[in-house]
């Protein structure tokens, strides 16, 4: 037993400095470990900061212009509906918008935009605001307060870089002054052959101001819903839209455009329907592109049918381009008294001469003259999208318009 117990206790001793060579090792390769830890996180804390500039990107554009109307009356002067006066104004032509998207993930992001313009007297709002979600590779939807896709131009109606004119024309687009609205979207693009298509359907409501023309009635439009048809094949887009709503007036702002309560009028849960489509070519030498529009309300309350067509050139940063429209009545109630029916429908013929000149890749001066005529047929006298107590004088008016257009 001596000789078990000595053999032991030499065995021991003779292992004891391997293993604290061992321990040793082991503490220097966790040591290692733990500093390589630590440069991972070091790493991923710098991926996440260079990843949170990368996950939200900010774009914006801003239009600073002028208007001035030369519209005569029997009492003094009109205004056109887009606020240009007897003098210059800058409101109407003026506004800014800055657009954040948010990356949640790789299917997923978020969308804000606010908008502010000198017509609401600078008032800041958020103008969009919603959650774009790739569904499949072919299939996205959208949720909050999102574009009513109601016109060709509708996605960048106020960035006015975007477009030649310095407005698009009243006739085709303030027909259904609607730019947004709070629902959902579900969108699907495809292509066959050469061509590529994208088809929406929307359902939501929204609220529209009719603007000066309506004595700035608020139309509610509930069950809000449509859809729309945009392909694009080489140089060409075409685009067709269809939208319904139940359309709700307040009494009170009804009173205010006419004696609606005397009358016994009133306007609601009213079926309406918008319908349009829209041509356009742009090869970078030649521009063209037409819009025809239609607001029937399913009332006594006046349709309208509208179009335009624009033709324009490029000439190295030059593009001189020249636009008719028209709007007209499309259907008058014949048991409302004839003043009533002159003061609400809206008829008009245009000629626009206009110019933009390219300064930057990012930034546009233009310029436009607008004559307007016709406002009158033998079934309805108006004053087309003038706004005035008192006839036009003659049966014509104009409005000059220049504007700076940019993006950022």
């Amino acid at each position: 037993m001596k000789r078990t117990i000595s053999a032991a206790l030499m065995l021991a001793l003779g292992t004891g400095p391997a293993l604290a060579e061992t321990a040793d090792n082991n503490i220097e390769q966790q040591l290692k470990e733990y500093e390589q830890r630590l440069q991972r996180l070091e790493q991923q804390e710098l991926d996440g900061a260079i990843n949170e500039e990368q996950r939200i990107t900010i774009n914006g554009f801003l239009s600073a212009g002028m208007s001035q109307a030369d519209a005569p009356t029997e009492t003094g002067n009109a205004s056109y509906v887009d606020g240009s006066g007897k003098d210059w104004s800058h409101d109407s032509l003026t506004r800014a918008g800055v657009q954040f998207n948010a990356k949640i993930n790789e299917k997923a992001q978020a969308v804000v935009q606010l908008f502010a313009s000198g017509e609401d007297d600078f008032d800041a709002e958020i103008q969009w605001g919603y959650l774009d979600y790739e569904i499949t590779e072919s299939v996205s939807a959208k949720a909050g307060r999102i574009v009513a896709p109601f016109y060709m131009h509708s996605q960048y109606v106020d960035v006015g870089y975007a477009y030649p004119w310095v407005t698009p024309p009243a006739e085709v687009y303030l027909l259904a002054p609607v730019k947004t609205m709070e629902g959902m979207e579900l969108a699907w693009s495809f292509a066959t052959g050469p061509v590529f298509h994208r088809v929406s359907g929307f359902w939501g409501s929204s609220t529209v101001d009719g603007g000066a023309r309506t004595s700035n009635a608020q139309f509610q439009a509930d069950d809000l819903s449509g859809i729309n048809l945009t392909s694009r094949w080489n140089d060409w887009t075409f685009r067709a839209a269809y939208s319904g709503a139940s359309v709700t007036v307040p009494q009170d702002d009804l009173d205010m455009l006419i004696p609606a309560t005397a009358l016994g009028l009133s306007i609601d849960d009213v079926y309406t329907y918008f319908a349009g489509a829209g041509l356009q070519f742009d090869n970078g030498s030649w521009f063209f592109a037409t819009e025809v529009a239609q607001l029937s309300f399913g009332n006594w309350y006046p349709s309208s049918e509208s179009g335009y067509v624009t033709a324009g050139k490029y000439l190295g940063k030059w593009m001189p381009l020249v636009t008719w429209a028209a709007v007209y009545p499309k259907k008058l109630d014949d048991d409302l008294p004839q003043a009533l029916n002159d003061g609400l429908a809206e008829r008009q013929k245009s000629w626009t001469g206009g110019l933009r000149y390219s300064l930057t890749d990012s930034i546009a001066l233009k310029g436009e003259y607008s004559y307007y005529y016709d406002f009158a047929e033998e079934d309805v006298s108006t004053t087309g999208f003038f706004v005035t107590d008192s006839p036009l004088k003659d049966d014509h008016a104009s409005v000059v318009r220049l504007s700076v257009d940019l993006v950022f």
